[in-house]
C-alpha cells in the first residue's frame, strides 16, 4: 500500500464523488477496498457522518460473525467445541 486514508481524505473523496450535507446514502463496501484506513471502520463511519451531516441519512449492511450463531456456520463449519454457551 502506497498511501493511507484518514478521515480528512475520506471526506474529501466523498465530497469529490458529489456527496453533500443532507444526502441519504446506502453504503456497502469492503474496508480492504479502501486501502489502509487510519482508525479502521470507526474512521470510515465518522467520515460518512461528517460528509452527510446531522440532516443526512446513512444506511449500511452490517454483516458480522459476532451477531450470529456459530452452530449455523457452514463455510467453513465451526467445530462444536468452539461454540460458546453464553450469548
Amino acid at each position: 500500500m502506497k498511501h493511507i486514508e484518514t478521515k480528512t481524505t475520506l471526506v474529501a473523496h466523498l465530497q469529490e464523488a458529489g456527496i453533500r450535507q443532507g444526502d441519504a446514502l446506502f453504503v456497502h463496501t469492503s474496508l480492504s477496498k479502501l486501502g489502509w484506513v487510519c482508525g479502521g471502520p470507526q474512521t470510515v463511519i465518522e467520515a460518512l457522518q461528517e460528509t452527510v451531516g446531522p440532516d443526512g441519512l446513512i444506511m449500511m449492511a452490517t454483516q458480522s460473525g459476532d451477531n450470529s450463531n456459530p452452530a449455523e456456520w457452514e463455510a467453513p463449519p465451526v467445530p462444536v467445541e468452539w461454540w460458546r454457551d453464553d450469548p
